[in-house]
């Protein structure tokens, strides 16, 4: 059985927020292994193997793979332990479906003064995606990029469940919209449908920011289930 490093003793000495608990740091890095593609889909995750890792006792690492259920990220089998999803390509268009249903609702909510204030927010990323598409090497950034925008997006939501609700749904896309923006090509086209997303909100025309969410996440299923159908079987 192989072993891996994922962040095993940083857990105490870097917490991700001051009020987060043992088990919610340790699923915040288990994501983190599961994102960055140490686990692959189906493959089973050892919660004696975790615990020794992170130094605590198994009862925490059960606890964050519940979590990380929750979230769709892991499925728990009763007598085989929790394994990684692996969603089916419709399983993937359905909850991207879904997020972006939410993610126009999220914008559409915004007021005018809202929207601009978020437009401050997110202008220096939004222009660095610009150099990031471009890079050949860009891709990790790019995402991590992306992924930071759309967090600035749900937090300006006054609707705590809805927001809620989207991180879970990203939780459980996000290994399938990193392959959705693999290509330079899909980073340029991600890239334009950002700039449009900030100009509407800059403006404060709240309904084509709106339209713009909605095409970054029908863009983003697109290209995942694309990707998606051209990786071996066993992926």
């Amino acid at each position: 059985m192989s072993t891996r490093t994922i962040g095993d003793r940083e857990i105490a000495k870097t917490p991700i927020r001051q009020l987060q608990t043992l088990p919610e740091q340790i699923a915040e890095r288990i994501f983190a292994a599961i994102a960055n593609g140490e686990y692959a889909p189906g493959e089973r995750i050892r919660e004696e193997t975790l615990a020794e890792q992170f130094e605590v006792s198994r009862g925490p690492v059960r606890e964050a793979l519940r979590i990380l259920e929750k979230d769709g990220v892991v499925r728990i089998l009763a007598n085989r332990g929790a394994h990684v999803t692996q969603l089916s390509a419709k399983e993937v268009a359905d909850i991207f479906e879904i997020r972006r249903s939410l993610s126009g609702s999220l914008v559409a909510r915004l007021s005018v003064p809202e929207a601009a204030r978020i437009a401050g927010l997110i202008e220096a990323d939004v222009r660095a995606l610009d150099a990031l598409a471009h890079a050949a090497d860009g891709s990790a950034a790019y995402f991590d990029t992306t992924f930071r925008l759309s967090r600035v997006l749900r937090d300006a939501c006054d609707n705590e469940r809805m927001a809620e609700i989207l991180t879970s749904l990203a939780r459980q896309t996000l290994r399938y919209t990193q392959l959705g923006l693999a290509t330079p090509a899909r980073r340029k086209e991600s890239a334009r449908n950002w700039r449009a997303l900030h100009k509407a909100l800059k403006a404060g025309e709240v309904g084509l920011a709106t339209q713009a969410a909605e095409k970054l996440i029908e863009d983003s299923k697109r290209e995942a289930i694309k990707q998606l159908g051209s990786l071996p079987k066993n992926s």
